[in-house]
C-alpha cells in the first residue's frame, strides 16, 4: 500500500496580500514558519519515508520541518513547481484586472489551454504533474510518502486521484496553507 501525503507549503506575504504567487520565490512568512511547525508536529506519527518536493523556498521550508521527525530524504523534484502564470505573478486580482483589462475580462487562468503570457496552462501543469505522480507510483518502494507543493498544483493531484471530478469542482477544490490530505495508489485501481 502506496499513501500519498500531499501538503501545502506554510503562509507567504504573497499569500497574505492575496497575490498570483507562480513561480515567485517567495519564503514562507514568520505565520508560514508557525503553521509549517505546527505541520510538522501533525505529521510526526505517520512513518514518512521520503520527501517529494517543488524546488521553490515556501515549499522547501516547509518539507525541511517535517524531515525533522522522520528522517528522511528530501527529494527536490521539478514536477511539483507551481504553474507559472507569467505576466500576472506578484499582481493581486486586483491589479491584474487594471493592468491587463483585456486579458483579465477572457479569465484566462481557468481556460484549460490559456495562460497570463509566459505562463503554464492548465493541461501542461496536468501532463507534467501526472507524469510526476506515475513516475512516483511505478518507482517508488516506499509506503508513506509525502510532497510539498503548492495550491494549484494540490488541485492538480486531487484532479489524479480522483479523475472523474468536473471542471467546477477541480477549480473550487482547494487546501488551506500547510493542511495536508491523504489518497492511495492503491485505490486508482478500483
Amino acid at each position: 500500500m502506496k499513501n500519498i501525503f500531499v501538503i501545502r507549503h506554510g503562509e507567504t506575504d504573497f499569500n497574505k496580500e492575496g497575490r498570483y504567487l507562480g513561480r515567485a520565490d517567495e519564503p514562507l512568512n514568520v505565520a508560514g514558519m508557525s503553521q509549517a511547525k505546527k505541520l510538522a508536529k501533525k505529521t510526526s506519527d505517520l512513518g514518512i519515508e521520503i520527501i517529494y518536493c517543488s524546488p521553490l523556498k515556501r515549499a522547501i521550508e516547509t518539507a525541511e520541518l517535517i524531515k525533522i521527525n522522520h528522517g528522511c530524504e528530501v527529494v527536490i523534484d521539478k514536477y511539483f513547481i507551481e504553474r507559472s502564470m507569467g505576466l500576472y505573478e506578484g499582481l493581486t486580482k486586483e491589479e491584474a484586472k487594471n493592468k491587463y483589462p483585456d486579458l483579465y475580462a477572457k479569465n484566462i487562468t481557468r481556460i484549460l489551454n490559456g495562460a497570463p503570457p509566459h505562463g503554464e496552462t492548465i493541461n501542461e501543469v496536468i501532463k507534467r504533474v501526472f507524469e510526476g505522480l506515475d513516475k512516483i507510483n511505478s518507482q517508488n518502494k516506499f509506503s508513506n510518502i509525502l510532497i510539498s507543493t503548492h495550491g494549484f498544483i494540490v488541485k492538480v493531484i486531487n484532479k489524479y486521484f480522483n479523475p472523474k471530478i468536473s471542471d467546477q469542482e477541480f477549480f473550487d477544490f482547494s487546501l488551506v496553507n500547510a493542511e495536508i490530505l491523504k489518497y492511495n495508489f492503491d485505490d486508482l485501481k478500483k
